[in-house]
């Protein structure tokens, strides 16, 4: 996703670029809409305020995100927009009463510091933007919160997926359009911008939100919010494949870190709770 965000950036900036990530993505949901509602019952789950709610909170982050992105430095970003992991076991706490074991309160720590380890080496940077910070740890709470209620609200199914895929286009639009001043009559990205906004719209969107939302119907969001980091380490690997950078030891530590999160964090929940 990140690769093809660096392209989609050469041709918008990114309060447009995330709309229109999420416009592709509802043009497919559209599709699927005509073909298959009857069985998806994605008009169904548009008529639930839950998943209004879960679209507001979920757009919410994304502009917090990118917003936070711009203001301050790449070892903040780098840690605090990848939090939601470590949030998701404390929020489901507080708002579902889920217990947390000790396996999990470990795989919390362990998570926490790979994210650190990863970001060092970006810390030497200067710019550090307060503003920007908390920005970014409000998406990683927004995203953390998305995953609580999802759960919470049975939003598990692929119906309440794409409709909530719906929603967040619903409320980006006006961030687009006075944040990103976008004007609908003289747009465009061009072939390769409009290739990375479907590329992001279909295989970063859709798919992901349906696989991961629909997963929560067998597990709990605490353990879910371990796997998110698995994005970190996949994220490293393509950079190091597709772009060829050679990863340094702080980032061969973190991933040996978020490696040893995850498998602490998929033992079986004790009864053990905050």
């Amino acid at each position: 996703m990140f690769v093809a965000a660096d392209v989609g950036l050469h041709y918008t900036n990114a309060y447009i670029l995330v709309f229109v990530r999420f416009l592709v993505a509802s043009g497919v949901i559209g599709v699927l809409a005509l073909l298959f509602n009857r069985r998806l019952g994605i008009t169904q789950q548009l008529r639930r305020t839950p998943v209004w709610l879960l679209g507001m909170i979920d757009a919410a982050g994304f502009l917090l995100q990118y917003a936070g992105q711009s203001l301050t430095n790449a070892s903040d970003a780098t840690l605090l927009a990848n939090l939601a992991p470590v949030l998701v076991p404390i929020v489901a706490w507080r708002v579902s009463k889920e217990s947390v074991s000790k396996s999990q309160e470990v795989a919390m720590v362990l998570g926490f510091s790979g994210l650190v380890l990863m970001a060092l080496p970006a810390a030497r940077l200067q710019g550090r933007n307060v503003l920007g910070d908390l920005f970014l740890f409000g998406a990683s709470a927004s995203f953390a919160l998305f995953i609580v209620l999802s759960k919470r609200f049975n939003a598990v199914s692929t119906g309440s997926a794409l409709a909530v895929i719906l929603t967040i286009t619903v409320f980006l639009a006006p961030a687009a359009l006075v944040l990103g001043r976008l004007n609908p009559l003289n747009f465009t990205l061009g072939f390769n911008g409009w290739s990375a906004s479907l590329y992001m719209g279909v295989i970063c969107t859709v798919i992901p939100m349906v696989l991961y939302l629909r997963g929560l119907r067998w597990i709990s969001s605490s353990e879910s919010g371990a796997l998110l980091l698995l994005e970190v380490l996949s994220g490293l690997v393509l950079a190091v494949s597709l772009l060829g950078q050679v990863p340094n030891v702080f980032e061969l530590v973190a991933c040996t870190t978020i490696v040893a999160a995850l498998a602490v964090g998929s033992i079986s929940k004790s009864t053990t709770t905050y």
